[in-house]
């Protein structure tokens, strides 16, 4: 078998062509060991259609909050689900190497041996493109296949704790791997926590959204001014009010401005006041910004990709409010899918939680019922956030909403909510 059966991305006059999912896949979260978003894993196998070809030599431009046309370009590596038949085909030709790992699965080896199969993943690792590996392939037969691995792959619903355990860090040991261990379906802290000390370095799994078991007084302390900030602003204080407190909370000052300056895409010149900000933008918008920051600093024991996950949420009901409420009530959806995670965020139960920021009822019964006309925009964006199919389907009939569409709103929201990453 020859290597040219694989062939390479064009990349005459430094244009690498990109595809755009033909039928949207779900997307998980991939968090690192400090339990920050790194990454997104494709539910499933995926079907691709040719898009325009985009230059990687520009910068991709800020998506505004208000943009009419969001975000859709994700920028962190996408693990996508292929077959070495895959690959000979040509199928995913077009995938831009820079961002997407193919990851081979262990049923997937194809029917010409192991040597063609290598021949056929060395081409795939020459165009660019990373390479990960179910942990259960990289045994004794396929030894040649080592050294090509990216990522190895621990399964934990198949893999028990100290077996995983036991296989990555045998591969930190392996001095021909350079491979990453990378668990999924990491279900507990006690299940991270072992497996980070074992070498794990890549993770899925939404145990960090969890509120845990004990508080943690510090993270209460560490957003007392920014709760008490929310307040006034949602009461609308009066000016000389909120200056008051930003004058003794100078830290919370500098954040809310440098915040503001950075992700308030359209303002013309830079905010130098809370008074300026007042004047330019109105309290509603300073309030979605100071509701942006208790998602964007969680404190140590917080873990960061909660917050992102936060803003996603809020992104995401927005984005579906916008599409038959007003601008209004899109502002509070946002507000709603922000908040649904203030329990992750602040290390309380949710109802004890919600009760420190002066809230609509609308938000608060969404939140806390799934009541109210924000309550289903919650349900669908909690169903692709776990990617439970199953439960897409019903809403997406109940609503009347294509599973396809909602799926590409939360690819959207995802696309917005790294313009907020560290």
């Amino acid at each position: 078998m020859t290597t040219d059966t694989l062939e390479s991305p064009s990349v005459e006059a430094g244009v690498v062509p990109r595809m755009r999912l033909a039928s949207p896949a779900p997307l998980r979260v991939l968090v690192d060991a400090r339990r920050s978003v790194v990454g997104y894993r494709m539910a499933g196998k995926a079907r691709f259609d040719p898009a325009p070809p985009v230059s990687p030599g520009l910068p991709a431009e800020p998506v505004a909050v208000d943009a009419d046309e969001p975000a859709r370009e994700l920028h962190k590596p996408t693990f996508v689900r292929c077959t070495i038949a895959d690959l000979r085909q040509g199928q995913l030709e077009q995938l831009d190497p820079r961002t997407s790992v193919l990851e081979i699965r262990e049923s997937a080896v194809g029917p010409d041996g192991i040597d063609g199969d290598r021949e056929i993943l060395k081409e795939a690792r020459r165009l660019g493109f990373k390479l990960a590996f179910d942990g259960r392939l990289l045994q004794n037969a396929y030894a040649s296949f080592v050294p090509l691995a990216s990522y190895v792959i621990l399964e934990m619903g198949v893999l028990e704790l100290d077996r995983a355990a036991s296989i990555a860090k045998s591969i930190q040991a392996n001095a021909q791997a350079k491979a990453i261990p990378f668990a999924t379906q990491v279900r507990t802290e006690g299940q991270f926590k072992s497996l980070a000390a074992a070498g794990v370095q890549m993770f899925e799994g939404l145990w960090f959204t969890k509120p845990p078991v004990r508080r943690d007084p510090a993270v209460q302390v560490s957003y007392a001014a920014l709760i008490k900030l929310l307040n006034m602003v949602m009461r609308e204080a009066e000016v000389n009010e909120v200056e008051e407190l930003l004058r003794h909370e100078p830290t919370l000052a500098y954040k809310l401005l440098r915040h503001i300056n950075t992700c308030g895409f359209g303002l013309k010149g830079e905010i130098t006041s809370f008074r300026h900000a007042v004047m330019t933008v109105g309290q509603k918008r300073l309030f979605r910004w100071a509701a942006l920051l208790v998602s964007n600093t969680p404190p140590g024991s917080v873990a960061p990709a909660a917050g992102t996950l936060a803003i996603v949420r809020g992104r995401m009901m927005e984005l579906i409010a916008l599409e038959s409420l007003t601008a209004a009530e899109a502002d509070l959806a946002f507000i709603t899918g922000m908040f649904s995670m203030l329990d992750a965020l602040l290390g309380m139960p949710l109802e004890d939680a919600l009760a420190l920021v002066d809230l609509p009822t609308s938000v608060s019964d969404a939140i806390l019922a799934g009541t109210g006309v924000f309550g289903p925009f919650l349900d669908m964006t909690k169903a692709c956030e776990s990617v439970d199919e199953q439960v897409l389907e019903i809403l997406s009939m109940r609503y009347r909403i294509p599973v396809e569409r909602l799926i590409d709103i939360h690819l959207q929201a995802l696309a917005w909510a790294e313009q907020f990453a560290d």
